[in-house]
């Protein structure tokens, strides 16, 4: 079976149980204060990044593909239940990908998810982090600390909600 193949069906489960389990989901406060506190967190961990010159740096290589960071298959590392909270979030996934050798999720501006693998947000590669300098590189990772603790919290409550992810 194609790569392609098998994402459509990653894509294709995950939809279906976005559909059991829509309802239930969005009227659970927990978990609406989870996804809240993840946006909250992803922005400030984007305003940091914006602020180091991160988000430009990565949106210039995805656009001119020097790097593989985002490359093909990258799109495996999105577990499933980080793409139903995704659709939880109101993210309407590609229907095709944008850059030949980049990841499904990658458009001209970056990743289109809101809700991202931590190897995605964590991963500084030589070019990146030659342009950061290390103390911009500590700053990115501390403003990624309360974000990935959200995301774990949220990912167990999503588990616990909907065990067959």
């Amino acid at each position: 079976m194609r790569a392609r193949d098998l994402l459509a069906r990653k894509l294709e489960r995950v939809r279906a149980l976005f559909d059991l389990h829509r309802a239930r989901l969005q009227q659970d406060e927990d978990l609406k204060d989870l996804l809240s506190r993840y946006l909250r967190a992803f922005a400030d961990t984007e305003a940091v990044a914006r602020e180091v010159g991160l988000s430009d740096f990565c949106a210039r290589c995805g656009r001119e593909g020097w790097g593989t960071c985002c490359g093909e298959d990258m799109e495996f590392h999105c577990e499933d239940v980080l793409l139903l909270a995704n659709l939880l979030l109101g993210v309407e996934f590609p229907t095709r990908r944008h850059q030949p050798k980049g990841c499904y999720f990658l458009g001209e501006e970056g990743c289109l998810l809101k809700v991202r693998p931590l190897i995605c947000r964590n991963f500084i590669c030589p070019e990146l982090a030659d342009h950061l300098g290390p103390e911009n590189i500590r700053k990115v990772q501390q403003a990624l600390g309360p974000e990935a603790e959200t995301l774990f919290l949220l990912c167990l409550r999503l588990k616990r909600l909907c065990p067959e992810i």
